[in-house]
């Protein structure tokens, strides 16, 4: 069954993080970006969402949202419990969504929301700065 993914969020989320994921990873087909605008609710954002999947039928989904709580998710997290092949990860981040493009039709939709899921953790690295005694002590003075 094909896989497919649709990132949505707050404003331009969904089409920016779309359009970096493809300068660094290139078109991919069977990814969708759908904007939850400011003149959107509830009802026009699932119309977007029901256009997308009308043209993908048979396909499993993944969706993708920006953060937990916020329309995007209320209204993904409602169609994915209507349908055992969509799933929903939140708190996606570009390395997530970088990581989860490669690994489309390759795991079950179970397996790539989860797989999803730790990309987007391990995406994220503090910087630890470490200066050494040497470097210290030469930013002392003279």
């Amino acid at each position: 069954m094909k896989q497919i993914i649709i990132i949505t969020g707050h404003n331009n989320f969904a089409s920016g993080i779309l359009s970096s994921l493809t300068m660094i990873a290139g078109v991919k087909d069977n990814i969708y970006a759908v904007d939850f605008l400011s003149n959107d609710n509830d009802d026009t954002l699932e119309d977007k969402f029901n256009k997308i999947i009308r043209d993908n039928k048979d396909s499993e989904i993944l969706f993708t949202c920006d953060l937990m709580g916020g329309t995007p998710f209320k209204v993904t997290s409602k169609l994915a419990f209507t349908n055992d092949n969509y799933e929903v990860v939140t708190g996606i981040n570009l390395g997530g969504l970088i990581d989860t493009s490669m690994k489309l039709d390759k795991m079950s939709i179970k397996e790539l929301k989860t797989s999803c899921k730790d990309a987007s953790i391990k995406s994220v690295i503090p910087l630890e700065k470490i200066i050494t005694k040497e470097e210290k002590e030469s930013n002392e003075g003279i």
